[in-house]
C-alpha cells in the first residue's frame, strides 16, 4: 500500500484513496449505477432474445421514429388527414418485426445443425440476417420516399439509385 501511495503521490495525489475518488468518484453514485445496470440489462435482453446489440436496436428505433415522423409530415403536406388509428400501424409493424426476429434468433441459437468443412449449415442464420436486412432496407426506402414527398431532391436521387440496383420488389406500388 505504501508503494502505491508513493506512486500516486508522484502525480500530485495525497493517497491512493484520493486518486480513486478523483478518477472514479462519479461511478459510485446511485444514479450512475442505476443507469449502468439498466443499460446492461437492456443490452443483455436484446442480445439474448433478439440477437441485436443495444446500439443496433437504438439505430433501428431511430430509423422507425424518423420514418414515422416524416410520414406524418409528408401526409400533412399532401393534405391528407392524419388519423390516430393509422398511427398504430407503426407499432404493429415494429411489434411483428420484433416477434419474427425473436423467433428466428431462438431457432438460430437453439438448434444445432451439422458442420461441413467448418461451415455450419444453419438456414436460420441466413433467414435471420435476410429478414433484418430486408426490414432495414424497407424502412430506409420508406424514409427516403417520405423525404422525397417533403421536397428533398437528394432523396429522389438516392431512392432512384437504390430502386434501380435492388429491382422490382422495392419499386413504389401505384
Amino acid at each position: 500500500m505504501k508503494t502505491l501511495n508513493f506512486f500516486v503521490q508522484g502525480f500530485g495525489f495525497d493517497s491512493l484513496y484520493e486518486f480513486r475518488d478523483s478518477a472514479f468518484g462519479h461511478l459510485y453514485s446511485p444514479k450512475t449505477l442505476s443507469i449502468a445496470f439498466l443499460l446492461g440489462a437492456i443490452e443483455t435482453l436484446l442480445k439474448s432474445y433478439f440477437g441485436i446489440p443495444l446500439i443496433v436496436f437504438s439505430a433501428f428505433a431511430l430509423l422507425n421514429v424518423m420514418e414515422f415522423k416524416t410520414g406524418i409530415k409528408a401526409s400533412q403536406k399532401k393534405g391528407e388527414k392524419v388519423e390516430s388509428r393509422k398511427m398504430g400501424r407503426m407499432f404493429l409493424k415494429v411489434g411483428v418485426y420484433m416477434v419474427v426476429l425473436f423467433m428466428l434468433n431462438s431457432f438460430m441459437i437453439g438448434l444445432d445443425f451439422p458442420q461441413i468443412m467448418d461451415f455450419e449449415m444453419d438456414p436460420f442464420v441466413l433467414l435471420y440476417w435476410a429478414f433484418l436486412s430486408g426490414v432495414i432496407i424497407q424502412l430506409v426506402i420508406s424514409l427516403l420516399e417520405n423525404l422525397e414527398a417533403l421536397g428533398y431532391p437528394e432523396a429522389s436521387g438516392i431512392l432512384g439509385y437504390i430502386k434501380e440496383k435492388l429491382g422490382k420488389p422495392f419499386k413504389k406500388q401505384e
